[in-house]
């Protein structure tokens, strides 16, 4: 209870913080975004992000090195390359971790030569990021997580939690928000059209919030959506892969999935 009594003490803390110290006036692209349809709110961010608003630390990638078995038992060395923190749009104090849905996180990457990542990868890039958050969560209040106002403070939340911490944007970060992830699941077109994925949030003994959970529709977005890029060049032994051809591998494919089976599709409809 103690423990309890704490984190909600540092939670309280945390939050009068951030707002005592950025206007949501500061966001040129938030003032646009809050007043838009949900569709014409996606398409300003698929065209901002791919326009290059974007922080300077989001251009690069940060490499990841892990050992994995694939379906025969023979341990291979592989290597992603992954982004830092989940698409950020605006400079600055301007930066918005932005929540998005499926279909816009599936052109970003396309547009990238990236993807999204499976379940397995999510818990990778958890263990091997140089900061660790503890989630940071809202009441449910109606539909008021899914609001501009609570995407962007939710944002917020994040940037004060990494100034608390000693680190600047642009550390690489994870267990700040849950992930859009890809599955087998995909190879149902309905699913492919109609419902998001999401999975991680993890807690920080390593745990995550959101197991596996696909039914949501694609047009159901809170703030604790995030999207994080995985770029489509890989390494297994030192030779470069495809990271979706891997996945449609009967033998590689566990190396970066959990699932038994291959994949068929690797990306979302839009």
């Amino acid at each position: 209870m103690k423990g309890l009594t704490s984190l909600i003490f540092l939670m309280i803390i945390t939050f009068n913080s951030l707002c005592s110290q950025v206007n949501k006036g500061d966001s040129p692209f938030y003032e646009q975004m809050r007043i838009l349809p949900f569709q014409q709110r996606e398409e300003l961010i698929v065209r901002e992000v791919l326009s290059g608003d974007i922080p300077e630390y989001m251009r690069g990638f940060v490499e990841i090195r892990f050992k994995s078995t694939d379906a025969f038992g023979e341990g291979h060395k592989v290597t992603i390359f992954v982004k830092p923190d989940y698409i950020t749009i605006g400079q600055d104090k301007s930066s918005f971790i932005i929540p998005m849905s499926p279909a816009a996180a599936q052109k970003i990457a396309d547009s990238l030569n990236c993807s999204l990542p499976t379940p397995k990868l999510v818990d990778i890039i958890y263990s091997h990021s140089k900061l660790k958050v503890e989630p940071f969560n809202f009441i449910p209040r109606g539909d008021r997580n899914e609001t501009p106002d609570i995407l962007y403070d939710h944002s917020r939340v994040i940037f004060a939690q990494i100034k608390a911490s000693g680190c600047n944007p642009g550390v690489f970060i994870a267990g700040s928000k849950k992930d859009i992830v890809i599955t087998t699941a995909l190879e149902d077109s309905l699913r492919r059209r109609h419902n998001v994925t999401i999975y991680g949030w993890h807690r920080l003994d390593g745990t995550p919030i959101q197991p596996v959970h696909n039914k949501h529709l694609v047009t159901y977005v809170d703030y604790s959506h995030g999207v994080r890029l995985v770029s489509n060049k890989i390494l297994i032994d030192g030779k470069e892969y495809d990271y979706r051809d891997i996945l449609k591998d009967n033998v590689y494919h566990v190396l970066l999935s959990n699932e038994e089976k291959p994949f068929k599709i690797t990306s979302y409809s839009y």
